[in-house]
Formats: structure tokens, C-alpha cells, sequence
């Protein structure tokens, strides 16, 4: 539990520093071009991250999987990280020839070609990032990983803005893009080989390990696939139904909307490897354990962040998107409440697929996508991005249910239902009372943003300190510390 606990700390520590960043990122962005080009920035990503998504295949859950397996054994380490970087370059030739052949036969539109050219120099150095990081994690060294990670951003987000600034605008934002994995693929690399060797993999260790690392990713690529295309098909179908400044708004609802899961993704990021470990243990147990807390965290905080987004949320458009995008105001709101699902789900999903349940995941993931693009064309070119949000959150509750009823199956013991209802009443309490509190007050939306988060933050913990779902043993001995200060 310690190291549960430390992995988890690790990679959530990571992911406030990445929401940090991008908070900072956006805004300013989103001044510095136009809300066209906004939208051409968030139609071209999409693209791309899927692109991105297919030549990885998966390796990067695999690696981190094979090594938590062999941690034991140095040698057989090394010989995962060679067979793992070894399939990732080959996957990114393979994809890297596949995008110049569909430039070379035009088959990508002309607006696009210049941000494409820039982007495939990325595909090769993105599947190598995540190679170094997944070993990382694998090794239980997710602090590092994180760290990487976060220096890349950072390259990234000052790179952008400034090239963007001076005239570049998406051209320059994508550039700096592609030029972060170049510097920190290589960099990653160096300081990986301070904790584990590695090098050219032998014929020997492909044909042990390259066989089940393609296939336990190519099972993930299935899923990952069809999660992105979930979180993607809506924005290149607003693109392609309506026009980039609708795009653009929807991009400023479904941004903040994922925000509020980094908890839950902090704790899915750890709970692969470390369930892998428990599993080939029979610790099931202490698994049983694991999934009753990380659940507990995840709605305590899909509780926190998304009633606070959902309750103030034209004002944080209006602060920090702008007044014209205001009108993703409902949107948003739709898009949380499917958020809140999809993040407790979150939680459960590396529990399955570590424990032989991939093959069922991914099929219940994939059916979510038929759904979410079914829904986003009927209901897009009527509704909008209202349509798209609904088709989206929709999708998100699909995917709940459809994890929920494999939890029945599983081997895994359902958490008690007099616990989970005690738990939900006490987060709705907590949502009526912080809606009509902030219903009964009119203040600008600047102001807002600065009294209610304090107060909704107050009164989150009162409450759930109170039911006994926030322990206060560690902070006790700093409030002792500081009453006696104060006496």
C-alpha cells in the first residue's frame, strides 16, 4: 500500500503541475490567434493524437507491465526495455511512411499539409518518449517519468507561445510541439540508462518478449483507440458539420471537462503495475481494498472539481476563455456530468487489464465509440454542440455501465452498496447546498471565481470530514503545531 500510495502521489503530482501548465497555456493562447484558428488548432491535435495513438500500439502499458513483471531480474528488464524500443521505432517508420505516402497521394486536405509536415517529424520521437516513461512507471520510478514529462510541457507550452506570438501562430505552436519529444525522447533515454541497461535487442529477446508485448498492446491500442476517437470523433465531427469557431467552442468545453478526471487518472496510472504485482501474488484482497479507496478518492474529487466547474461555469468561460465563448456554457455542464462517470471508471479499468479482462474492456469501450459517433452525427448537425456534448456524455455513462456490469463477473468483490449510497448522498449534499448558495449570490464572474472556490472548498470538507471520508489523523500533528503557534 505504501508503494501504491507513492505511485500514485507521484503521478498526481504530475498531473496538477500538467493541469497548472495548461491552465496557463490556454488562456493565453486562445489570445494570442484567433478563435479560427483555435479551432484549426484543436481539429489538426485531434488528428493527430490518434495518428500518434496507433503508431505506440499500445507499447507504452505493455512496457510498463512486462517490467513490473520482471523486476526481480535486472537481465530480463533490460531485455523488455531493448524488445520494447525496438518494436516502438519500427512502428513509427511504419507510421511516419504511412503519413508521407497519404501527403504524397493528397489525400490529406491542403489547409492542413503544412501542420502535418511538422507533425510526422514527431511520430518516431513520441513513440520513443513513451517507451523511457513506461519503463519508469514499470520500475516504480513514476516521479521520473512525471518529471519528464513536465519538462517536455514546459518546452512545449513556452516554445508555442512565444512562436505564436511572433507571427507563426498554429505553424510555430506545432513546431515547438514536435520539437519537445525530439529533446526530451533523448534526454529520457540518458537518464534511463542510470537505472537500467539497455541496448540493441538481441534475436533471443524479441522472440521471448516481442510476441506478448505487441499483444498485450495490441489489445490496448484497441481500447486506447477507441477511448481517443471517444474523446476526439466529436471535435473533427463539430469541424466537419459546422465550422473551426464552433470547434473552438466546443474545444473550450470538452478541455476544462477533462480536467476534473486527473485524480481518477492519476490512480489508473498506478493501478495497472501494481495490480499485475498483487495479481501474480493472489493477493486479491488487498486488490479488493485498493479499488474500494481508489473509488472513494475518485468520486470525492470528480465530486469537488465538477460541482464547482458545473455550478461556475459561465463565469470560468467568461475568465478564462473569454466573453465569446460563453456559449459553451451548456455544453460544459452536459459534458461534466458524463465526465463523472467516465472518471470513476477510470479506476476499475487497470484492475481488469491486469488481471486478464483486457479483451472485455476494450470491447465495452469500443462499443461506447459506435455509440458516441452514432449519437455526434445525429445529433450534431441538429443540436450542435450541444448535440455533440450530449452524444459524448452519453457515451461516458455507456462505458460506466458496461465496466459495472463486468465488475459482476469478475473476481473482484463489488463495493458495499450501503457504502457507495452513504457516499453519494453525503457528495449530493454537498452539490445542492454549493448550487444554491452560489444561485442566491450574483457577483461578475471574476469575483465569483474568487469567493465561491474558497467557500465551496470549505464547505466540501466540513461535510465530508464530518461523514468520515476525509481522515484528519495526518493533519493533526501540523494543526497542533499551529494552535500552539497561535496560543
Amino acid at each position: 500500500m505504501a508503494s501504491l500510495l507513492r505511485s500514485i502521489l507521484s503521478i498526481f503530482s504530475g498531473k496538477v503541475a500538467g493541469i497548472l501548465i495548461g491552465l496557463a497555456f490556454t488562456p493565453i493562447l486562445v489570445r494570442v490567434i484567433s478563435q479560427a484558428q483555435y479551432g484549426l488548432y484543436a481539429s489538426i491535435l485531434a488528428g493527430f493524437s490518434i495518428v500518434t495513438l496507433l503508431s505506440k500500439g499500445g507499447l507504452f502499458d505493455a512496457t510498463r507491465k512486462m517490467v513490473a513483471e520482471h523486476t526481480d531480474d535486472p537481465t530480463e528488464v533490460s531485455s523488455v526495455i531493448s524488445t520494447s524500443l525496438f518494436l516502438s521505432v519500427v512502428y513509427g517508420v511504419v507510421a511516419t511512411g504511412v503519413v508521407l505516402l497519404s501527403l504524397w497521394l493528397n489525400i490529406v486536405p491542403d489547409r492542413y499539409t503544412p501542420y502535418v509536415w511538422i507533425l510526422t517529424g514527431a511520430i518516431l520521437f513520441t513513440n520513443v518518449f513513451g517507451i523511457v516513461k513506461g519503463t519508469f512507471y514499470g520500475l516504480q520510478q513514476e516521479s521520473v517519468g512525471e518529471v519528464l514529462n513536465i519538462v517536455r510541457r514546459l518546452v512545449y507550452t513556452a516554445g508555442g507561445l512565444l512562436l505564436a506570438y511572433i507571427g507563426y501562430d498554429v505553424l510555430g505552436v506545432f513546431s515547438a510541439y514536435a520539437l519537445s519529444f525530439l529533446l526530451l525522447s533523448i534526454s529520457g533515454a540518458v537518464v534511463l540508462t542510470r537505472y537500467s541497461s539497455f541496448g540493441f535487442p538481441r534475436w533471443g529477446d524479441v522472440s521471448t518478449y516481442g510476441r506478448e508485448i505487441a499483444s498485450f498492446g495490441g489489445y490496448q491500442l484497441i481500447g486506447g483507440l477507441s477511448a481517443m476517437l471517444l474523446y476526439r470523433t466529436d471535435i473533427l465531427l463539430v469541424e466537419f458539420f459546422k465550422s473551426g469557431t464552433f470547434t473552438a467552442l466546443y474545444q473550450s468545453a470538452i478541455t476544462p471537462a477533462e480536467m476534473i478526471w486527473f485524480v481518477p487518472s492519476a490512480i489508473q496510472l498506478a493501478f495497472l503495475q501494481h495490480t499485475a504485482s498483487l495479481w501474480g501474488s493472489g493477493e486479491i484482497e488487498e486488490i479488493n481494498e485498493n479499488i474500494q479507496t481508489g473509488v472513494k478518492y475518485s468520486v470525492l474529487s470528480l465530486t469537488l472539481f465538477g460541482v464547482g466547474l458545473f455550478v461556475l461555469a459561465e463565469p470560468f468561460l467568461t475568465a478564462y476563455f473569454g466573453p465569446d465563448y460563453v456559449g459553451a456554457t451548456t455544453t460544459l455542464q452536459v459534458l461534466i456530468v458524463g465526465t463523472f462517470f467516465f472518471g470513476i471508471t477510470r479506476v476499475v479499468v487497470p484492475v481488469f487489464q491486469a488481471t486478464g479482462w483486457v479483451r472485455h474492456t476494450e470491447l465495452i469501450t469500443f462499443g461506447a465509440l459506435v455509440l458516441n459517433i452514432l449519437l455526434n452525427t445525429l445529433l450534431i448537425p441538429r443540436y450542435g454542440i450541444i448535440g455533440a456534448g450530449i452524444g459524448t456524455g452519453v457515451s461516458y455513462v455507456a462505458i460506466f455501465a458496461g465496466n459495472v456490469a463486468l465488475w459482476s463477473y469478475s473476481p473482484f468483490d463489488f463495493v458495499p452498496l450501503r457504502w457507495a449510497a452513504k457516499l453519494a448522498i453525503t457528495q449530493g449534499v454537498f452539490a445542492i447546498l454549493f448550487l444554491g448558495f452560489v444561485r442566491l449570490v450574483d457577483l461578475s464572474p471574476w469575483l465569483s471565481l474568487l469567493v465561491f472556490p474558497p467557500l465551496g472548498l470549505g464547505l466540501f470538507l466540513g461535510i465530508n470530514v464530518t461523514a468520515g471520508y476525509i481522515p484528519t489523523q495526518p493533519a493533526r500533528p501540523y494543526l497542533k503545531i499551529v494552535t500552539e503557534y497561535l496560543s
